[in-house]
């Protein structure tokens, strides 16, 4: 006990040193800047523009050696804090001196803050949490690569954006390695980096000096980072992944790139924040394979999930639909995604799923399979619990909020909403194999469960157009009852029979005589009502009936899609279409057994599949009763699961 004592006070008080020493650390760092910004950067922006080079050179001559030494210090603190990113000083470094001088001023600075971690990793044996988490990200990566050389490996990660030059050092400076290899290896490889944020700092004091139009200097920075991705490709490939079969697994070096595209889409609409709490710290120490089930609420989860869970690259269990796409067919393909068949049996991708496991590869998964409507948890697909048990490797169960009020089913935010990530909770593999199949559904249910405008109370939605969509979901009106009369404009829903409501910065609606607080309750009131009429209807009656294009969709590609017409029906047990597919008759019935819910897109089509072929019903009425169809489906499945 007294053991135990110790070993937390002293962690207590390397917290407490390190947070001193990050704020004055910090200070330094900003007053240091300030110097360089305030007497030499502004300066030389304004001697630029005037195409000044005599006053530049006085300048410099006058400011002498402090003004080198600013940015070797800042180069040296930053790396030391970890916190600070690197370009904070390299890209006005390139800007402010010649970029030769430039170049060695901040590789003397980075040796420097390697030379000074590598005394308080080996001399004053200091550590802190927050050094703990940067390194524990690396070691997860580290574990990934057998054991490759430390140098190697510092060589790559010095090249890949993601990882700090001070968590690198840090990292290195615990494993076994000479200072003389570890200061060469620190020294060279930062070069590349360096080189690239001095030279876009220089393309920017050309711009400045207008001696360089902007789509060259746009060109420039474009291809710097292109050569730099090229350079941590080519040193992965040759060294880290040597005699790997690293085509079609979530090890593809592509990832790389592909998140990055991924990013830039997902980063228009959608801040997230990605927590990294005790629940995290402990995912990073775990051994794969591990099984991922998130939540789903947008397109956004799945970069925010890939993104958050880096280094650890799991397969994504994804829509089969897409592999007909070439451009998301090669990333299907090329990152070892496993295609499944939305709410259909599907062996193959059940094969895959349990195969991964065996080769070291995680899994990550939506067990609802599809995107919310009204911003809650669907129920689990059928079968999560069984699979889960089945492949017998520790649970993580992540929680999305906010990227369904970033980009949903029916709407796309203007400008970034606020959204977050998180472990919500762990299982192990020793508490998996304690806990039977129902009680894992229970307990994977109610750590997923969400909702969506909780979350929006704690923030403020200022864009105006909030409804605009929003009749695609919400197509019945508390007043008049009737469907598909209702409009959104801005933050406005109304009705042709004089119903309206409007909607504030947190998503809630105006106050109203029917109750209805947000999208979730207007949906939940909605469902009610579908229920209250299903009441009325027996075993054997037509519930809905629409007249339909269909086509069926070929996996090749959209030129190869069959074409036709028929009917859809909807009775208490079951969904039936009859019709003509190309030239030929077709007739099938799913029942609640075979077809546990319809997908859909919100006023254009509802899908499923039958005999392995994907269908897609276009209603020829109504394009809006979409989302009424896919309704009444899943409140006639809750009652078959409740018998």
């Amino acid at each position: 006990m007294e053991n135990t004592n110790n070993g937390v006070s002293t962690k207590k008080k390397n917290s407490i040193i390190y947070k001193i020493l990050f704020v004055l650390i910090v200070a330094t760092v900003v007053v240091l800047l300030f110097f360089l910004f305030k007497d030499i950067l502004i300066e030389i922006i304004k001697y630029t523009r005037a195409d000044d080079q005599e006053a530049i050179k006085e300048l410099m001559r006058e400011k002498g050696w402090f003004g080198y030494l600013t940015v070797v210090m800042v180069e040296a603190l930053e790396m030391v804090v970890i916190a600070i990113p690197a370009e904070f000083i390299q890209i006005p470094a390139g800007i402010s001196f010649h970029p030769l001088l430039a170049i060695l001023l901040c590789d003397f600075g980075v040796c420097l803050g390697a030379t000074i971690i590598f005394f308080i990793v080996h001399v004053l044996k200091f550590n802190s949490d927050y050094i703990q988490n940067k390194q524990k990200q690396i070691n997860t990566l580290a574990s990934r690569k057998n054991g490759q050389n430390t140098q190697i490996l510092m060589y790559f990660l010095f090249v890949t954006p993601i990882i700090p030059f001070g968590a690198i050092c840090y990292f290195a400076s615990n494993r076994k390695i000479s200072y003389a290899r570890y200061i060469l290896t620190c020294a060279t490889g930062v070069l590349p980096s360096i080189v690239t944020s001095i030279l876009m700092g220089a393309g920017v004091k050309l711009f400045i000096s207008n001696n360089l139009p902007l789509w060259a200097l746009i060109l420039i920075i474009f291809g710097l980072g292109t050569i730099l991705f090229i350079g941590m490709f080519l040193i992965a490939k040759r060294y880290l992944f040597k005699g790997k079969k690293i085509k079609n697994t979530p090890n593809s070096l592509w990832s790389y790139f592909i998140l990055f595209a991924f990013g830039l889409y997902t980063n228009i609409h959608s801040k997230i924040e990605y927590v990294e709490d005790d629940n995290y710290n402990k995912l990073l120490g775990m051994q794969s394979p591990i099984l991922f089930l998130s939540n789903h609420l947008s397109s956004h989860d799945v970069y925010a999930a890939f993104k958050y869970l880096y280094p650890i690259r799991p397969a994504l269990v994804a829509n089969k639909y897409y592999t007909r796409i070439p451009g998301t067919r090669w990333i299907i393909n090329v990152l070892g995604f496993i295609p499944k068949k939305l709410f259909n049996s599907d062996v193959e991708s059940l094969r895959k799923i349990i195969k991964y496991p065996k080769e070291d590869i995680s899994i990550l998964m939506f067990p609802e399979g599809r995107l919310s409507i009204d911003g809650t948890t669907y129920p689990l697909t059928n079968g999560t619990a069984d699979l889960a048990k089945k492949l017998n490797i520790p649970i993580v169960l992540l929680k999305m909020e906010g990227t369904y009020l970033a980009d949903s089913k029916w709407r796309k935010a203007k400008g970034r909403k606020k959204a977050s990530i998180k472990v919500e909770k762990i299982i192990t593999k020793e508490e998996l194999e304690n806990i039977t199949a129902s009680e894992l559904d229970v307990i994977i249910s109610d750590t997923l469960k969400h909702n969506e405008f909780e979350y929006a109370l704690t923030k403020t939605y200022k864009d105006s157009n909030k409804a605009q969509g929003l009749e695609n979901v919400l197509y019945k009106c508390p007043m008049c009852l009737e469907n598909y009369k209702l409009k959104g404009i801005k933050n406005s829903f109304s009705c042709e029979c004089g119903f309206s409501l409007s909607i504030n910065e947190h998503f809630e609606f105006s106050q109203n005589e029917y109750g209805l607080k947000n999208i979730h309750d207007y949906y939940s009131w909605i469902k009610e009502k579908e229920k209250e009429e299903l009441i009325k209807y027996n075993d054997n009656d037509i519930i809905i009936e629409q007249e339909v294009d269909v086509k069926k969709i070929s996996f090749k590609g959209k030129k190869y899609d069959v074409l036709g017409t028929g009917k859809c029906q909807i009775t208490k047990d079951s969904f039936i279409f009859t019709g003509i597919v190309g030239s030929e008759e077709l007739s099938f019935t799913h029942t609640h057994k075979t077809l546990q819910a319809l997908a859909f897109s919100v006023n254009e089509e509802y899908e499923c599949y039958y005999g392995g072929e994907l269908y897609y019903f276009y209603p020829k009425e109504n394009r809006r009763s979409c989302t009424r169809v896919a309704l009444v489906y899943d409140c006639l499945d809750e009652e078959f699961k409740k018998e």
